[in-house]
C-alpha cells in the first residue's frame, strides 16, 4: 500500500467518524423537537428584541409578523442602533400602531470594548425587557405566527437556558436557493453539536433564552466580544450550567433576506469564520477531517489516483446529503432538495478559502468596522 491510499484511507475514516457523530447528534435534537410538551396555561411572559441598524425597508415587515403572533404575555423591544436612515420615523409609526412595541434608542457605543456592534444593541434590550424568556430576530426576518409559543415550549424542562432554531433565505433566484441550502446545512450541523453537548454555533436571528441565564452570565457587558455573538452567547449560558437545544420545526422557522452580492456574502462568511475560532479544539476537531479530505483528494490527483479521488468526493457529497436531507424534510421545505447537491459542492470549494477569510485583517458588520 503506497502513502497515497493510505492516506486516502485515513481522511476516508476520519471524515466517516465525523459524518456518523454529526448524524447522531442531529438525529438526537430532531427527537428532542418532536417530544415537547404543550404549553402549560400560565405561559412564560416573552420580551422579543429586536436589533434595527438602518433598517427602514425592512423593520416595518418584522414587526408585523411578531404582533402577529398570538401569544398573551408579550413584549416587543425594537434598538434603533445609531439608524442613519428613516428608522427612527417607521418605528415611530410602528409604536403608534402597535401598542406592544417599544422603541429604545442608542446613540452611540458604550466605552465597553464588549458592547460593540449588535451585542451591545441586544443587551440594551435586555436591560429594559420585562419577559421570562428573550427571543432575538433581526429586523429582516419574518417570523411565522406559531414562532413565539413554539420557542416557548422548549423551555418546559426548567433546565434549558438556551434555544436555537432554523432560518432559512427567502427563495429570490439561484444565489437565494444555495443560501437557504447552506444555511440549512449549517443549522443542522449546529444541531449536531448540541445533540452531542457542545456549542459549535447558531443564529443569532432566530434564538432564544431564558432571562435568568442570559443574567447568569452576566450579559454582553461580561462575555468577551466576538463578531460571532450569538457563539458567544451560547457557549456562555453552557459554561454556566445550563442546558442548550436546538429546535428542528417549521413552526418556529424563520425567513431572513439573502446576502445581495458576492461581495456581501463572502464578508458575511468571512465574519462566521473568523467567529468560529473561539470553539477552540472542537473547532479543530470540525475541520481536520475537512483539511484531511482535501488533502487527500489533491495528492490522489496529483498521483494520479483518480478513482480514489472520485470515491472521496462522493464521501463528501453523500455525507453531507444525508447529514441535510432529514431537516429538510422535517421544515418542509422541498423545495431546497434539487439544489442541495450543487450547494455542497460550492461549499467545498468555499472551504479553499478558508484560511483567508479567518485571516482578513477587518470584519464588517452593517456600516461598522468591528475590532
Amino acid at each position: 500500500m503506497d502513502w497515497v491510499v493510505a492516506l486516502v484511507l485515513a481522511a476516508a475514516l476520519a471524515y466517516g467518524i465525523r459524518a456518523l457523530l454529526l448524524l447522531y447528534g442531529s438525529w438526537r435534537e430532531r427527537q428532542r423537537s418532536r417530544h415537547l410538551p404543550p404549553l402549560e396555561a400560565e405561559v412564560p411572559s416573552v420580551s422579543v428584541i429586536i436589533p434595527a441598524r438602518n433598517e427602514e425597508h425592512t423593520i416595518a415587515d418584522c414587526v408585523a409578523s411578531v404582533a402577529a403572533c398570538p401569544y398573551p404575555r408579550l413584549e416587543i423591544l425594537v434598538v434603533n442602533d445609531r439608524s442613519s436612515d428613516n428608522t427612527a420615523a417607521v418605528l415611530g409609526q410602528l409604536q403608534q400602531r402597535y401598542p406592544i412595541v417599544r422603541v429604545l434608542t442608542r446613540e452611540s457605543e458604550p466605552g465597553n470594548p464588549n458592547l460593540q456592534g449588535k451585542a451591545g444593541a441586544l443587551h440594551l434590550g435586555a436591560l429594559h425587557a420585562s419577559g421570562e424568556l428573550l427571543l432575538f430576530t433581526d429586523a429582516d426576518c419574518v417570523v411565522p405566527p406559531s414562532w413565539i409559543s413554539e420557542l416557548a415550549r422548549c423551555f418546559a424542562d426548567p433546565a434549558v437556558g438556551l434555544v436555537a432554531s432554523f432560518t432559512l433565505i427567502r427563495p429570490q433566484g439561484l444565489f437565494a436557493r444555495l443560501q437557504s441550502a447552506e444555511w440549512l446545512l449549517l443549522h443542522t450541523a449546529a444541531s449536531a453539536g448540541v445533540g452531542l453537548g457542545h456549542a459549535l454555533g447558531c443564529f443569532g436571528n432566530n434564538l432564544a433564552v431564558r432571562a435568568r441565564a442570559y443574567w447568569s452570565t452576566g450579559g454582553y457587558e461580561h462575555i468577551p466580544f466576538s463578531v460571532t455573538e450569538d457563539l458567544a452567547l451560547q457557549q456562555a449560558v453552557q459554561r454556566a450550567g445550563w442546558r442548550l437545544r436546538y429546535h428542528c420545526a417549521p413552526e418556529s422557522l424563520v425567513w431572513t433576506l439573502p446576502a445581495p452580492t458576492l461581495r456581501d456574502y463572502l464578508q458575511q462568511r468571512r465574519r462566521w469564520a473568523r467567529g468560529g475560532l473561539q470553539l477552540g479544539w472542537r473547532g479543530v476537531a470540525f475541520v481536520l477531517p475537512t483539511l484531511l479530505l482535501w488533502g487527500a483528494i489533491v495528492s490522489a490527483l496529483a498521483s494520479g489516483h483518480f478513482l480514489e479521488a472520485l470515491l472521496l468526493g462522493l464521501l463528501r457529497v453523500g455525507a453531507d446529503l444525508l447529514l441535510g436531507l432529514p431537516s429538510l424534510l422535517r421544515l418542509r421545505q422541498y423545495g431546497l432538495l434539487g439544489i442541495l447537491p450543487l450547494t455542497i459542492l460550492l461549499l467545498a470549494l468555499l472551504e479553499l478559502l478558508l484560511p483567508v477569510l479567518v485571516l482578513s485583517p477587518q470584519i464588517r458588520w452593517k456600516g461598522q468596522a468591528l475590532r
